[in-house]
Formats: structure tokens, C-alpha cells, sequence
């Protein structure tokens, strides 16, 4: 039996409550369940060091599936070198969004120190169809990329008319 969609992302920050801020202005996300942590249980079933505290804030978009956990570890935070998209594990979070709404979030996520790699574009997917999206870093660091996404409809004309086989 296949498990359920996604519950929550987990994602160390530096200062929970200018990330909480960043994703509730930025995003229009909404805050839920604040917390501490720490103790045995979450340390043994998480796998951390003796000792490791932290706040936590969720947040949750308009879908409620899909959560985002906000975690302030106790101790100083880095940011390593990493082989980018080479390097194992979480490249990005991926947001979707209407499309008449891709430059005003772009806008709000600059406005609320998010740095875009770039301004929102076209791009064209193979065997899909065009989406328009833009890529950003938060506050922390870490790649969010915005999408619109063809309708089905879009994607099953885009590829009736790039057939190949006939």
C-alpha cells in the first residue's frame, strides 16, 4: 500500500522567526503548531546529539497538505560548501503557483529578502510543454523554485503537436 502525499519539509534556519516571517509574508503561508524540542525521544528517534534543543514553527499553505517545519537548532548554524546540484540529498523545495500571480510573488519574495536567480521565464520541458518559473534563495539559503504549470489539457495538445512518431 503506498504511503500518503508528503506531510511536512523540515528545514534548519538560522532565526526562526525571520524565516517564519520571510515565508508567511512572502508565500501567504500561515503559521500552526509552535513548539520546543529536544529531550531523548527526539534525539534518539531523529538520531541527534545528546542534548539538542530547538523551536520549531509549521506552516502550511492554502491545500493544508504539505506542510513546512521551521527548526531553530540550539548552537551556532553554518552553511557548507556543497556540490550544488550535484551534492545528495534536497536540491530545492518547489512551490506552485497561478500564473497571473508568478511576477507579484516574485516581487513579494525580493521584497522580503529572498534572492532570485533569475526573473520569472519561460522554459520549455520536453514531452511536457512550457512552464514559467523563476528560482530564489531565502533568507538561509536555501533554493525555492515558483511554477506554473501547463493545464492537462495544454500538455496533451503540446504533445499532439510535437509527435514525433507521426
Amino acid at each position: 500500500m503506498p504511503v500518503s502525499e508528503v506531510h511536512h519539509v523540515a528545514m534548519t534556519v538560522s532565526d526562526l522567526e525571520r524565516a517564519a516571517g520571510f515565508y508567511e509574508r512572502a508565500l501567504g503561508y500561515t503559521r500552526t503548531l509552535r513548539s520546543d524540542v529536544g529531550g531523548p525521544g527526539i534525539e534518539d528517534s531523529l538520531g541527534l546529539p545528546s542534548g539538542t534543543t530547538g523551536k520549531v514553527q509549521y506552516l502550511q499553505g492554502p491545500t493544508r497538505v504539505g506542510q513546512l517545519e521551521l527548526i531553530e537548532w540550539n548552537g551556532q548554524t553554518q552553511r557548507s560548501e556543497t556540490a550544488g546540484h550535484l551534492e545528495l540529498g534536497t536540491f530545492l523545495l518547489s512551490f506552485e503557483v497561478p500564473l497571473p500571480e508568478l511576477e507579484e510573488l516574485y516581487d513579494r519574495v525580493v521584497a522580503e529578502g529572498g534572492s532570485p536567480l533569475t526573473r520569472p521565464n519561460r522554459v520549455l520541458l520536453e514531452n511536457y510543454g512550457y512552464i514559467h518559473a523563476f528560482a530564489a534563495r531565502d533568507p538561509d539559503g536555501n533554493l525555492l523554485e515558483f511554477v506554473s504549470l501547463p493545464t492537462r489539457e495544454e500538455i496533451l495538445a503540446y504533445r499532439a503537436a510535437n509527435d514525433e512518431t507521426s
